[in-house]
């Protein structure tokens, strides 16, 4: 049993928690705040990093004393618990956050397959698949999504960042819903990327993956948890700073795009030209992937833990039909639906872990 792991480990935990958090709507909200905020941008993106950034990477830590948000709230209320991280883990999973991968990738190959109800169908049927594979070992995400999915993600997000930065074009002078209150706008912004609400889920999928390692003193656990939840919060708000102001820099020629998903689009192919389709496309598929089999993988460990008689597999499979059902309504539906919830529950959360902060540590 050992209590220590290199930092060349750790990184790459830290790495695995970045590829679950950092999704379709990592991607989209942050470049569309750049050109919506223009010159407020700074602002508004500090407040976008407090609920995207801080208050999540704060919520792993903080569960992590308690193993994972089911057991802090079960100190309150065991009703309030089971309830509360149903309600969590159906939306991050099945209901919205799940699907809308497989629906927003899509999206990005709408200039190379035709957008048809059958080959929206067949394309998440294979996307599903994929992710399912991967999620049927929990245990090796930190293999797949940390040390290959994610350095290939960054590079690309990178490319188009950079080039952005390099060659800027206008900032706007029109400021769209940020004038009056940039950080305020941001802050709820940041509600969007679900990242509050899925901290709450990620704790036994990182824990395991830690344990694998042969750590297993509880300590060191959290530890080396900590460690790796910084990391991540590291390169998430390095990423969004880069997004944010690449929307920026080029905001007064991104003016007609509706949402950061055309943004983006926008900026690779003023960037790349006719490559830029392709790197687009892959930053959202690869982006997706990765937080689709990561909610897979929690989403279904956590219904085996709470009803044991079904196997992990068996919830894995559930799950897995249960989001390719929801993303054939299309990304619209499942967008309308999740911000009234969301700006509903994530305040709620934010309030679990401040009782979090100041309730005492579990017995062991």
């Amino acid at each position: 049993m050992k209590n220590k792991i290199s930092f060349n480990k750790i990184f790459w935990i830290g790495m695995m928690l970045f590829s679950m958090f950092f999704g379709a709507g990592n991607l989209i909200f942050a470049p569309f705040l750049g050109v919506q905020a223009a010159g407020h941008t700074p602002l508004a993106l500090l407040g976008f990093i407090c609920t995207s950034v801080v208050v999540p990477i704060s919520a792993i830590i903080i569960l992590a004393r308690f193993k994972d948000g089911r057991s802090m709230l079960e100190r309150i209320s065991k009703p309030l618990a089971v309830v509360f991280m149903s309600l969590v883990y159906l939306l991050i999973g099945p209901c919205i956050a799940i699907p809308r991968t497989a629906t927003t990738s899509f999206e990005m190959f709408s200039w190379l397959i035709p957008d048809t109800g059958l080959f929206r169908f067949l394309f998440a049927c294979l996307f599903f698949c994929s992710s399912f594979l991967v999620a049927l070992h929990p245990n090796k995400l930190k293999d797949v999504l940390g040390k290959v999915m994610s350095p290939i993600l960054l590079i690309l997000v990178c490319a188009v960042c950079f080039g952005a930065l390099i060659m800027p074009d206008a900032v706007s002078q029109v400021i769209v819903h940020y004038d009056q209150d940039p950080f305020g706008t941001g802050f709820v912004e940041g509600y969007q990327t679900m990242d509050i609400l899925a901290a709450f889920c990620f704790g036994n999928i990182m824990i395991m993956n830690i344990k694998n390692e042969g750590i297993r003193h509880e300590k060191a656990v959290h530890g080396v948890l900590a460690r790796a939840a910084v990391i991540a919060g590291l390169l998430l708000a390095g990423i969004y700073g880069l997004l944010a102001f690449s929307g920026m820099l080029r905001s007064e020629t991104l003016l007609s795009c509706t949402n950061g998903a055309q943004v983006l689009s926008a900026l690779s192919g003023q960037i790349f030209g006719g490559a830029g389709q392709i790197i687009n496309a892959l930053i959202f598929l690869i982006a997706c992937f990765n937080v689709c089999t990561g909610l897979l993988s929690c989403v279904s460990e956590y219904f085996h833990d709470l009803l044991p008689k079904w196997p992990y597999r068996k919830w894995l499979i559930l799950f897995t039909l249960a989001g390719l059902i929801v993303s054939c309504f299309g990304l619209d539906v499942i967008l309308s639906v999740s911000a009234p919830i969301l700006n509903f529950l994530c305040p709620v959360a934010i309030v679990f872990l401040v009782y979090g902060i100041f309730a005492g540590r579990r017995k062991s």
